[in-house]
């Protein structure tokens, strides 16, 4: 199970969260360190990589496109740490 921290205290339902809202996850603060963001964005690319593949075996293909959409998202993030050739 997560444990998310807000910045404000307030009533919100799941629809209401904006990523700027978490400050901390299971009360640690957020990542900033520059290897393990990459790795966090490599971790995602794979599982949400994975969550596609089973969203299209069940026949959920707009899932399976935006779970592809944000395994590229990820991938992006990660390509960001990669120093240039």
């Amino acid at each position: 199970m997560v444990a998310l921290a807000f910045k404000k205290s307030t009533d919100l339902t799941a629809n209401d969260i904006e990523p700027s809202d978490i400050i901390a996850i299971n009360g640690a603060p957020k990542v900033a360190d520059r290897n393990e963001r990459e790795d966090i964005a490599l971790y995602l690319a794979q599982i949400t990589g994975e969550l596609a593949v089973l969203a299209r075996s069940a026949q959920y293909d707009l899932l399976g496109y935006f779970l592809e959409m944000a395994r590229i998202e990820a991938k992006g993030h990660a390509g960001n740490f990669k120093a240039p050739n």
